[in-house]
This record gives C-alpha cells, structure tokens and sequence, in this order.
C-alpha cells in the first residue's frame, strides 16, 4: 500500500485532467472550466456545488432521457466508440477525473456550512485514475467502470455521515462554551466548568499551572475544529486502494472506524470512515449516532490538533479506559484524542452516567 497516494493527490490529479478544455467536446466546455474552477486549493467549493448537480444531469440525461455514463463520459472526452476498441490513455484519463466528480456529493444545513462525502462505486479497487490505468484495458472494461453506479456508501449512509457532522459542531461549540467559563474569573458557572476540564484531565499531581496548559491547548484546539467544520471543506470518504487490502496492517485500518493523516498532512480537510463505523461493536461505550460524532471528533483532533493513541497499557480509547491516574497521567490524556472525543462529549451533555463512568476507568 503506497500511503502517498492519498485523496488529495487523485483530487489533484482530477484537476490537472480539466485544465485544457479543449480536449473535451465543445458543448462540454463551459462545464468542464467551471467543473476545474470548484476545485481549489483548499477543496471544494462551496458555492459552486450545484455544478455536481448539472455534471450529474449531463451525464445521465440526453434529451430528457436516461441514458448509460458511459455513452455520455466517453462522448464527453472525445472516445466514443460502439465496440470494445480500447480507449486511449489520455481521454481514460479524463474520463477518470469526470468519474471521480460524479460521485461527489454536497450536503448543506445552512449557509455554506457543508460537508462533502465522495462515494466512489464498489468494483473501483484504487482511486478512479489509477484503477482505470491499471485494470481497464479494454474498451468493455472502461464502459462497465464508467456506467458503474453502486456506490460505497448508501443514502442514508450519506445522511447518516452528514449528521454527524453537524453533531459533532454542535459538541465542539459547547465545548468551546465550557473552556471559556473554565478561564473566567467572573462566571458563576466556573467551578462546574473546571470540574468537567478535571474529570478528562487532571490526575493527583497535576497543579493548577498544569492545568491551566491543558485549557489553553484544548481551547485552541477545539476552536480550531470548529473553524475547520464551519468553513464547509471537509470531505469524508473511505481509502479506496483499501478495498483490497491483503496485509494485516493493511487489514487493521480497513477494518477500523475511521482514520485520518495527523496535523492536516494531507493539505485537506479528509478522514477516511471504514467498516467499523457503522457497527456498534459489544465493547463500545457509545453507540450509533452518539458513537458516529465521538468517531468524528476523534479523528479531527488527530486531523487538526495533532492528537495521539497514545500507548500506556494499550492505546488510550475508552472502552479500554482513559480515566487520568499514576499510569495515564493528565499530560498524557491532554494527547489523547479519546481523551478529547468524550469530554467533548461531555461538555455538550450527552453522555449518560454509566457511559462517563465505564470511560473513566483506571486501569
């Protein structure tokens, strides 16, 4: 697996394929030039999202009749042909970045406020590129990739994935409400805002100087979270080069929750979701939409904070137990991006007793 390869570089790669429009057919120009403008450097725009729309109506619809993805993409990039002659590599190419696009998805609360999820379809082994260079070689083989329309994620997975996004937001504005009542010297709500900040951070030796670092790298961080989710450029997808995983490394992370690439190294805003996300696993301390957020945040801390698993015993999530001690010290939970996930969970006031107290475990 050559972790290079990374959402970013098929976004980029996708790009570079719409630069030229005039390698597409003349009524497909003016799409194309906007279709390239809508991915920036920092992602997808959000005002221009309703440009999917129309990419999607191109491709489906001739006339007012449905018609195969195929016929339209292979028009589209010049390579329409009516046997199985192969498809030259430089218009497979752009059909690729069309593909790519095509299974991009915009969903909006208010405003520009949005996530991005992208659905490539199940037969797809590797991002659309390099699966289409690598396994398409015949005109047939394209064609079936190209009209390919059953998609990773289901609809109301998609849904499902959204709302947890705006979950997730809302715990993080909550959080950012409790940090800041933490550091007041006037709020009558001070003291039961320390007491929540403790209960995830403090163990017996930590002092007040202590703690007063853990506030400020957590209210950075969680105000940084909550910039990055409000500006609409997260996109959640999962590793397609995955799908074929054969190593146990390889096998470990398709089979986790979610994973991203630490302090935004990626260059955007991407966490990959994989099997585990939806299956509520008997050892969770949280499950279903409760667990969908606390995955988000999670691997947002990871993303924008630079958070760890960090290993003392085994790696600290909760249902292991991340309960601040002699062993799992506040220094160590201030890392931790569990450690982060539930007491941001808890500041926005959603877990249960019984969930708070199996997650504080000593152990």
């Amino acid at each position: 697996m050559d972790w290079r390869i990374k959402f970013k570089w098929q976004y980029d790669y996708a790009k570079s394929q719409l630069q030229n429009i005039n390698h597409f057919e003349n009524d497909w120009h003016g799409l194309v030039s906007a279709l390239h403008d809508l991915m920036t450097t920092d992602g997808f725009d959000s005002s221009k999202a309703e440009l999917l729309t129309t990419l999607r109506k191109k491709v489906w619809l001739e006339n007012g009749k449905l018609v195969s993805a195929e016929k339209a993409i292979l028009k589209a990039v010049k390579a329409l042909n009516d046997n199985d002659a192969t498809v030259p590599d430089a218009p497979k190419m752009r059909a690729s970045a069309l593909k790519f696009l095509l299974h991009t998805y915009m969903l909006y609360t208010s405003g520009n406020r949005a996530v991005w999820i992208h659905s490539l379809p199940k037969n797809f082994l590797h991002w659309p590129s390099i699966h289409l260079n690598s396994w398409a070689s015949t005109g047939s083989q394209v064609k079936e990739l190209l009209k390919d329309h059953n998609e990773h994620f289901t609809a109301v997975q998609k849904k499902d994935l959204f709302a947890a996004t705006q979950y997730s937001l809302a715990w993080c504005q909550k959080t950012n409400m409790i940090l800041a009542q933490a550091t007041s010297k006037s709020d009558k709500d001070k003291g039961a805002a320390l007491a929540i900040v403790k209960r995830w951070f403090s163990d017996p030796s930590t002092s007040d100087a202590d703690l007063d670092k853990f506030i400020a790298v957590l209210s950075k961080g969680f105000k940084d979270i909550t910039a990055t989710l409000n500006r609409g450029s997260m996109i959640l997808t999962d590793w397609v080069p995955l799908r074929r995983a054969s190593t146990p490394e390889e096998i470990r992370f398709l089979n986790s929750e979610a994973f991203t690439f630490a302090c935004n190294n990626e260059g955007l805003d991407v966490v990959y979701i994989e099997k585990s996300f939806f299956i509520d696993h008997p050892g969770n301390v949280l499950s279903g939409p409760k667990n969908w957020a606390r995955i988000l945040v999670h691997e947002l801390t990871h993303l924008i904070c630079g958070t760890e698993d960090v290993a003392k015993g085994q790696a600290r999530y909760a249902w292991y137990g991340i309960g601040p001690h002699a062993g799992f010290m506040g220094s160590d939970a201030v890392k931790n991006a569990d450690s982060w996930a539930f007491f941001c969970a808890d500041c926005a006031g959603v877990l249960t007793e019984s969930e708070r107290s199996r997650a504080l475990k000593i152990i």
